[in-house]
């Protein structure tokens, strides 16, 4: 089921900032790259909408003589394992891995990528919900297991900078963002924005 999320800029100038959207990854390492799941643009007293839907894609991206290139992006289910394989030495591909192999690697609610390169690639796993990058984790190596798991229902907004094209953020960041548990009963959420005494403000509203 989607969900629609409203959000009204109620302030009299937005100073050049954009109200950006994260989803958090459970148990994030260090050196996970978070992307801003939604960057919303706009200005003073207007509304801007976005939908959520708890769907999960993948997909890698590796380095070949300074060409970046991206496997076909796999929508996955939670306890589900992907393999990724080179054949014939080609850049990585990702195919379903054997049910058994994703009971011994992950839990029943995370998904997963699992480096089976021959000959060995490096790769970078990407995760988006709704078609949407959430986090990258980069430098799998070989035989290495990745799993997914979203706080689903859990958002985090905070106002800040426009992201310059490919801008990622660390784990740290989360402590600075303002956390919304969507009712899971939800079909549409209105957010209000405002500013007070230098203080950006979120209120919410499920229906």
């Amino acid at each position: 089921m989607a969900t629609q999320f409203n959000v009204t800029m109620n302030v009299e100038d937005m100073q050049g900032k954009t109200v950006l959207v994260f989803l958090k990854p459970q148990n994030p390492q260090r050196n996970y790259m978070i992307h801003a799941w939604q960057v919303l643009t706009g200005s003073a007293g207007a509304t801007e909408s976005f939908m959520y839907e708890a769907t999960i894609s993948t997909d890698v991206t590796s380095n070949n003589d300074r060409n970046t290139i991206v496997s076909g992006r796999q929508t996955v289910q939670p306890g589900q394992l992907l393999s990724a394989i080179s054949p014939n030495g080609l850049s990585p591909m990702l195919q379903l891995a054997p049910a058994s192999l994703a009971e011994a690697k992950l839990t029943p609610t995370q998904c997963g990528v699992i480096n089976q390169t021959n000959p060995f690639i490096q790769f970078n796993s990407n995760w988006y919900v709704y078609d949407k990058p959430v986090v990258t984790m980069p430098y799998v190596d070989a035989n290495m297991t990745v799993s997914f798991e979203c706080q689903f229902g859990n958002f985090y907004f905070m106002v800040a900078s426009p992201p310059l094209s490919g801008q990622t953020y660390i784990v740290q960041n989360f402590s600075d963002m303002t956390e919304y548990v969507m009712p899971t009963t939800a079909t549409e959420v209105d957010v209000a924005l405002t500013k007070n005494q230098g203080l950006w403000t979120f209120d919410f509203d499920a229906k």
